[in-house]
């Protein structure tokens, strides 16, 4: 089976979910054929005949009486076949058992072969070669779940890790998703997380997610990308390390911008894990995140594990706001876009005693009330703060007039004189006045 050759428009895991379900599953492998041809022997018929094609519960008590024989012939019979359709289903019953009852991943991870000390590794390992993207994907799935439940040598976990990395840097979103998938698996261990990170995988996740997040988005790339970096920042070190990254921006933006839940789960989450970590908690004020806490708290949700994150973030991030100067709060509403007439934008000390702080980062507050004049979604009420604090930015700076012509914003203001606003051309005109009186002041001064 060939990716290319399914449907994937709503993910692999949909795309696998089909063919298992409909063909893989619905074989009958012919167990009585290869006992009388003693290709397996009479005990291996009599434990696969009693097991095959019988309910999950059966198929459960079955392999807890008997776990290393039936390890042993699923591992055995997939490593000496070339059959395809048989390699196939016993993946899937392998794969099955381990969802059944995780305790079985441990059973496979004890059985040795004397001539192989990377067994039963180095089976799986095979498989993943194979030109059959459900062998791929099975293969990769059982390979990280027995590794979890193991203790394969760092050259297995390396070799397994850089096939992952190959796939994640696929342009097929297809095999990206099985890199993904198998990725999620091996990061419910915290070695592997940090082995993963000092392979630079954490970065090259960050990536997929800004590709997603700025172009048409794949939904179902988008969220295993998400499921990923949320099992990474379960590592403290990591998640500090993703502070300065833009992964607090991009998921905030998600949180804003992405409708369905579950994104919207995951991104809450990976939040949740990245609170209190390095300067993420700075990061989510700047980005807005708290205005949009407070309206995601009064939405019903389906999960109850949204209502649960929203609220330790928004007691996590309360501190942090009460704590931060009054300049910081300023530009955390401006940045956030979400601006209200609080007392600050008409605090006469407010401008005189922190007018030098609209020069940080290259002006970044002033440009985005410019940035807010030119968006056509504003509104009047944004509109008219906007031309308010630009005008007192000019006021109060002693270089306000030439920093905002330098920064081409005089016309924007000029155009709100037209806006059908009355409240939005008053005070682009109080703007445009403080211009000129700026303007006098600094040729009477010369």
């Amino acid at each position: 089976m060939n990716f290319r050759e399914l449907d994937t428009s709503n993910g692999v895991k949909a795309a696998e979910s089909s063919f298992r379900t409909k063909v893989v599953l619905a074989r009958e492998i012919p167990w009585n054929g290869f006992a009388s041809s003693n290709s397996i022997t009479s005990e291996q018929y009599n434990l696969i005949s009693k097991y095959d094609k019988h309910t999950n519960a059966e198929k459960k008590e079955k392999f807890a009486a008997n776990s290393q024989s039936y390890v042993n012939f699923f591992v055995n019979f997939i490593n000496s076949t070339s059959n395809i359709e048989i390699i196939q289903y016993l993946l899937t019953l392998i794969n099955e058992i381990i969802e059944i009852d995780p305790r079985a991943a441990g059973a496979f991870s004890k059985v040795t072969k004397d001539d192989d000390n990377s067994y039963p590794y180095s089976v799986f390992f095979k498989l993943l070669n194979r030109e059959d993207a459900y062998t791929n994907l099975h293969a990769s799935i059982a390979l990280a779940q027995i590794m979890c439940a193991g203790k394969p040598t760092q050259n297995d976990v390396e070799s397994f890790f850089n096939w992952i990395l190959k796939l994640l840097r696929k342009n097929n979103s297809s095999e990206v998703e099985v890199g993904l998938i198998a990725l999620q698996s091996l990061l419910l261990k915290d070695d592997f997380r940090i082995f993963f990170n000092n392979l630079e995988g954490s970065a090259l996740l960050l990536n997929i997610l800004q590709a997603q997040s700025s172009s048409s988005v794949n939904i179902q790339l988008l969220y295993e990308t998400i499921y990923a970096i949320w099992l990474l920042t379960y590592n403290k070190d990591i998640a500090a390390a993703y502070s300065g990254t833009g992964l607090v921006a991009n998921l905030v933006q998600l949180v804003k911008t992405v409708a369905k839940e579950k994104i919207v789960r995951l991104s809450l989450s990976t939040l949740r894990n990245l609170l209190n970590n390095g300067n993420s908690n700075e990061e989510m004020i700047d980005n807005g995140f708290v205005r949009m806490l407070n309206i995601l708290n009064i939405k019903k949700w389906g999960d109850d594990d949204i209502p649960a994150d929203i609220e330790v973030l928004i007691n996590g991030l309360a501190k942090d706001i009460d704590n931060m100067s009054s300049f910081n709060k300023y530009k955390t509403e401006i940045i956030s876009g979400e601006l209200e007439w609080t007392p600050v934008h008409k605090s006469e000390r407010f401008w005189k005693e922190n007018i030098s702080k609209f020069e940080e980062n290259n002006y970044q507050v002033i440009k985005h009330l410019h940035q807010i004049l030119k968006t056509s979604q504003s509104t009047p009420l944004q509109l008219s703060i906007a031309c308010h604090d630009l005008g007192e930015f000019v006021r109060h700076h002693n270089r306000g007039k030439a920093i905002i012509d330098y920064l081409q914003i005089k016309p924007d203001i000029m155009g709100m004189m037209t806006n059908p606003n009355e409240e939005v051309k008053k005070q682009a005109l109080f703007a445009l006045q403080k211009m000129m009186l700026n303007n006098w002041e600094y040729l009477n001064a010369k």
